[in-house]
């Protein structure tokens, strides 16, 4: 049977997730009977005719899954209508891992006797009668949304760090609908398969990025150095403010130079991000460095700074205005597909740390924290830091417990080569008699396969499935004071007051 997902309108904030995820995927039609051999999940986006809610509803009392999102309205079923800023995930429940999700936006609750919660906190239901799962936002919608706001981040201490980012736990969504798949396959009895999120079969990724506005050539130079020390390829985002200092990243030995700005600050309108950027790579190029990549001031993005993007023909951008701590995609707006890979980042540097009174210390720990925390989630490590913002034993310490612990290292650029690889791929998943192909046209390219209690890493081929063989689902670090981070605090004001200021400087 094929192990792939129908869709009933693969609508652009469906298609970003589903490719990020890397599942086997295809729009299905509800015209006729669905065979749940066909797919192994449908997801319904929308309110359908009688007749093709007859069609959902055959394929699920058949043995089919189905996970219903968005603007789906159901037969029989009413609706308790709620606006929500963030939502938590209660502990011991298939979505334990999600924490808090931000979405600032309407949900839809359904109410029936045929219905449960299944995670009370998510507002998250499942039938009682068949293998269906109901999603209570509009995840299409919540995708494509560009607002951001002020978050503080989770630490062990009191006085939390915070960043203007994505209004929207984008991050949290994609992680929901891969929780929700896998789940509903596992119900079925059957493994989940998809593309793996990372390079490496036996480690994880660490990326690290470089912000060089305001750094001098002296904690350039300090900086370069701990990386050459410690093996580790380096993305640094170069302002161009300096010729000297130009130079002086042109010379550096297996580092990736990219573009931060001319000018530290981002535009409304595209001909202003356009020249700023084009002022840049301007003068990048004169010191004989090719920039492929771009992260904005302060992290900010907007339509008309992609357009810019675009026109310059760079290969990927990474603003966590946009997203955060989350997988690679190409934004979507004005209609179309941008052809700019946003690489989003952990977007708390180590400046946020000192403005909220971290010790080198606990500055320290929250890395580690954040690092193994990815380990659990499955996903790389990207994190940054201004050299300017000194420090920098902190991130040699960091480093070397990201070489201690087996880590795979590559730039940011050749994560973007290797994503856009993976993005064109069409793979072709399918189990027979306990036995799992994975088809498609890449080797450096994996896949993850999970059951109920197990999973593993494996390259792509036949594979008979026995649990013996694999590892034990990564346990599970509930934070029972997760909401203590939402709570407001007077420091947003200050630091939303600062931000503010500091914008206008360079306007």
């Amino acid at each position: 049977m094929n192990l792939k997902i129908g869709i009933d309108n693969c609508k652009p904030g469906w298609k970003i997730i589903l490719k990020q995820i890397g599942v086997s995927f295809s729009k299905c039609s509800l015209l006729s009977s669905i065979s749940p051999e066909e797919y192994s999940v449908i997801i319904i986006t929308e309110t359908h005719n009688t007749k093709e809610n007859e069609v959902i509803d055959d394929y699920a009392s058949s043995g089919g899954a189905v996970l219903y999102s968005d603007n789906t309205t159901l037969e029989s079923v009413s609706y308790k209508i709620k606006n929500v800023s963030t939502l938590y995930s209660q502990e011991n429940t298939p979505f334990a891992q999600i924490g808090l999700a931000d979405i600032f936006s309407t949900i839809k609750i359904p109410i029936s006797k045929e219905l449960h919660l299944i995670d009370v906190g998510l507002k998250i239901t499942s039938s009682n009668i068949r293998n269906s799962l109901i999603l209570p936002f509009n995840v299409n919608d919540l995708i494509l949304s560009f607002n951001s706001r002020r978050k503080k981040f989770y630490a062990n201490r009191k006085e939390l760090p915070s960043e203007i980012v994505s209004e929207v736990s984008k991050g949290k969504l994609r992680k929901i609908v891969e929780i929700a798949l896998e789940y509903l396959h596992h119900k079925r009895d059957l493994p989940f398969v998809h593309l793996w999120h990372q390079p490496y079969v036996d480690k994880n990724l660490f990326i690290f990025r470089l912000d060089t506005d305001f750094c001098s050539k002296q904690d350039a130079n300090e900086m370069y150095d701990i990386c050459k020390k410690n093996n580790i390829s380096t993305t640094w985002f170069l302002d161009t403010d300096s010729k000297d200092r130009i130079v002086n990243y042109a010379s550096m030995e297996n580092q990736e130079m990219a573009i931060h700005c001319d000018n530290h600050f981002i535009y409304d309108t595209f001909e202003e991000n356009y020249d700023n950027i084009k002022n840049a790579d301007k003068k990048l190029k004169k010191s004989g460095i090719k920039a492929n990549g771009f992260a904005a001031p302060f992290g900010d993005w907007n339509s008309s700074l992609d357009e810019a993007l675009q026109k310059m023909e760079l290969k990927y951008s990474s603003e966590f205005a946009l997203d955060y701590d989350d997988l690679p995609f190409y934004p979507y707006h004005e209609n179309n597909f941008s052809d700019v890979l946003q690489i989003p980042i952990h977007p708390i540097s180590l400046g946020r740390l000192r403005r909220s009174h971290f010790t080198e210390e606990e500055m320290l720990q929250y890395y580690i924290d954040i690092i193994e925390e990815k380990i659990r989630s499955e996903e790389p490590v990207l994190i940054y830091h201004h050299p300017h913002h000194k420090h920098l034993a902190v991130f040699e310490k960091v480093i070397q417990y990201i070489n201690s612990n087996n880590y795979g290292n590559m730039n940011m650029l050749e994560f973007c080569d290797w994503w856009r690889n993976k993005y064109e791929l069409n793979p072709v998943f399918e189990y027979e008699n306990n036995i799992i192909s994975a088809k498609y046209s890449s080797d450096e390219v994996f896949i993850r396969v999970s059951t109920r209690k197990c999973y593993a890493i494996l390259q792509k081929g036949e594979y008979q499935i026995s649990e013996s063989g694999l590892e034990l689902h990564p346990k599970i670090k509930f934070k029972n004071d997760v909401k203590r981070i939402r709570k407001f605090h007077w420091r947003d004001i200050l630091y939303n007051y600062e931000s503010k200021r500091s914008k206008k400087a360079f306007k």
